[in-house]
């Protein structure tokens, strides 16, 4: 058995989004108990680098880099990724941008 002691932290843990990110931003609908910084995007980026990580299961939050105290663009934006699924949002956006890419390319240009 537990002491009361123990799992103190339960009542104090904040409810909903955790605390510890950034306030104003937007999220991709999936919610996570923890969060880590993945990407730092422009704001044409942001919602498909979103809308990307949901269809892959994968919580996503972005939030201005200029709310965040740095010197930053209004345009520019951090997006975090639910701890557990870090590595695989990683291979995700990866993808992603490669597939980005190649649909940017010219015939013929290397």
């Amino acid at each position: 058995m537990t002491s009361a002691s123990e799992n103190s932290w339960i009542r104090y843990r904040p409810a909903g989004r955790a605390y510890w990110l950034p306030p104003g931003g937007i999220g991709n609908g999936l919610d996570a108990p923890a969060w880590a910084p993945l990407i730092d995007a422009d704001a044409s980026e942001m919602m498909l680098l979103l809308d990307t990580l949901r269809e892959a299961g994968i919580p996503g939050y972005a939030a201005r880099l200029d709310r965040l105290g740095r010197r930053a663009p209004a345009s520019a934006y951090r997006i975090w990724v639910g701890t557990r699924e870090r590595s695989r949002a990683e291979d995700v956006i990866r993808d992603l941008i490669i597939g980005l890419r190649s649909l940017r390319r010219r015939p013929g240009r290397r």
